[in-house]
């Protein structure tokens, strides 16, 4: 009769610390906290443009001004930080996705493939190199006005980016076994402050260009402006 007391009672207290264990077993982590979780491990998706930029430069130096042929390339370099950002599923299956701005990263000028032709006379009283070498100096600080200028004005960045997001997510949803009927997609428009554009000493009646995208032009008084697209005007009722 002890004995079967003594048994009963183990019974009982390992039945209890069983259901204990059981009752404050963690829940299953949900299929949305681990494609979150997957999509912060990424941290950032990343996005270059190419472009190419020329413009022909009348510099005043003591003599005859030269002309200057000025062509090279960079690559301006974007991202869209993915730890910051949003998912919520509705009921609908539908994915919302809430991200943080793009952001503009440092570009990359490659000077050894740029050309600088300088034509110069015998009364150009400065010597080519020196005319060259001062319109090399301009090129990364023009290429940093080039990735705020385009961030605040090219809306197909922001498409780029939702594509290349949206088949990121749509292979981790398969993945996990989501029902998702749609995924939209919300980037926000960055306050962009577009940094100075060094002095260009474009020649009478000229552009600066990118991609063949004029940027910058001469006016007839010897100013030099910025060229912006024209943004549509909302309609009034």
């Amino acid at each position: 009769m002890l004995k079967n007391l003594i048994a009963l009672t183990i019974a009982i207290a390992l039945g209890a610390v069983g259901y204990a264990v059981w009752n404050h077993r963690g829940p299953e982590e949900s299929p949305l906290n681990v494609l979150v979780t997957q999509m912060r491990t990424r941290a950032i998706i990343e996005h270059e443009r190419q472009v190419t930029v020329w413009y022909k430069a009348c510099p005043e130096v003591p003599g005859i001004n030269p002309q200057v042929m000025v062509i090279w390339p960079a690559k301006l370099n974007y991202e869209l930080d993915l730890a910051a950002t949003k998912l919520a599923l509705g009921a609908d299956g539908v994915l919302r996705v809430d991200t943080p701005p793009i952001r503009g990263d440092d570009p990359s000028v490659p000077s050894e493939v740029g050309e600088y032709m300088a034509q110069t006379s015998f009364w150009t009283l400065e010597s080519e190199q020196a005319i060259v070498m001062r319109e090399m100096q301009k090129a990364t600080p023009l290429a940093r006005h080039l990735t705020a200028y385009f961030l605040r004005n090219d809306v197909g960045l922001s498409d780029q980016f939702k594509e290349e997001l949206e088949t990121y997510l749509r292979g981790i949803v398969g993945a996990l076994g989501l029902k998702v009927t749609r995924i939209e997609i919300n980037i926000p428009k960055a306050e962009v402050t577009i940094p100075p554009r060094p002095e260009l000493a474009l020649c009478e009646g000229s552009f600066a260009l990118a991609n063949g995208f004029g940027f910058a032009r001469r006016q007839e008084d010897g100013t030099i402006v910025g060229i912006y697209p024209h943004k549509p005007s909302s309609a009034t009722p």
